[in-house]
Parts: C-alpha cells; structure tokens; sequence
C-alpha cells in the first residue's frame, strides 16, 4: 500500500512539474515569450532591433494619443453621431486598430448621450496618420434637453471609458476630451 501511495504522489508531482519544466526548456533562450503576446514580439522586433525594443513599445509615450479630426457629425432628426479621430502610427510595421469604443458624456451635465465604436478593425501604414470615423447614436431627447438648458450650447463632450486595441494591445482612458457640439445644431 506504502508504494502504491509513493508511486501515486511521485506521478502526481511528474504531472504538475513536467510539463512547467518543458516550457522553460522550450522558452530558455526567450522567457520574454511566455507573458508578450506575438504581436508585440513582432512589432517591437521590426521597429527597433536592440534590446530595449520591447520596453519602448511598451511604454505608452511611443503610442500617440488619438486626437479629433475635423468637426463631429451630428444628425439631429435620426441621432446618429459620426467622430473622426486622427491615429498616428509611429512605428515601422503595419499596424490595426482592432477596436475603438467609448462613451459621449456632456461634461457640464455629467450626462452620457450614446456610444461610438469602430465596426471593422483598420490598418494603418507605417509612419502614416489614419483617420477612424467612429460612429454610434446619441440620444436626441437628450441632446435637445441639453440645447435647451444650455442656449444651444453642448460645449465639453468628453469620451468615457475609451478603450482601444492596437494590435492585440489593449488601451483604456477614464477621459478625453472630445469637442463640442455647439456648431452642430445650429
């Protein structure tokens, strides 16, 4: 019985043990590989070929912050709201902008209008600028309720709780200011 209980444990530990043993035999000359995803391997490796690549694409200062192109579009009869927002790419690979998504929110009002988002995932050429239109629906009753109590003026729309992925990068911002739409409705 004594053996029986030896063998079972010295298998138990072979199970749990072999297979961490062998990842870091696979992964020895690049432990970087078992927590970077593929695609910032790739890009870090191509834009930059000393050691410090990684940790510069990392950083979130190589990542330009969207900014606002152009005035938004706003359709008061159907609501539906068009962002164009200007992303630089400044590495030198081929970037996709995979997802955008955030809230509208009237600043003065802390009150949310809608939602944009990106309906298909982008690419942006190396060094190059892109222009993304996010779209989305703002509520019209609560856009004229705010005309109404500001004298037409809805100034400081921010975007809340943005969230991008770039090549399999997620990025999230609590804020960003996004405009007004005091042009828009006239």
């Amino acid at each position: 019985m004594n053996k029986m209980k030896i063998a079972l444990t010295l298998i138990s530990i072979a199970i749990v043990v072999g297979p961490l043993v062998g990842v870091l035999l696979v992964y020895r000359d690049n432990l970087m590989g078992l927590v970077l995803p593929p695609e910032i391997k790739d890009l870090s490796s191509n834009s930059n070929k000393d050691s410090s690549s990684v940790s510069k694409f990392l950083n979130i200062s190589v990542l330009q912050l969207p900014t606002l192109a152009g005035q938004p579009y706003y359709n008061q009869q159907t609501g539906a709201f068009s962002y164009p927002i200007n992303f630089t790419n400044p590495l030198s690979t081929e970037i996709s902008v995979d997802q955008i998504s955030a809230e509208i929110k009237s600043k003065n009002s802390n009150i949310i209008l809608g939602n944009i988002s990106i309906t298909q995932p982008i690419k942006i050429a190396p060094g190059a600028n892109g222009i993304i239109n996010a779209t989305g629906i703002l509520d019209p009753a609560t856009v004229n309720q705010l005309k109404d109590q500001y004298s037409g003026n809805i100034n400081n729309l921010v975007l809340e709780n943005v969230n991008i992925i770039v090549a399999g990068v997620q990025m999230h911002f609590d804020e960003l200011d996004a405009g007004s739409l005091q042009s828009l409705l006239g």
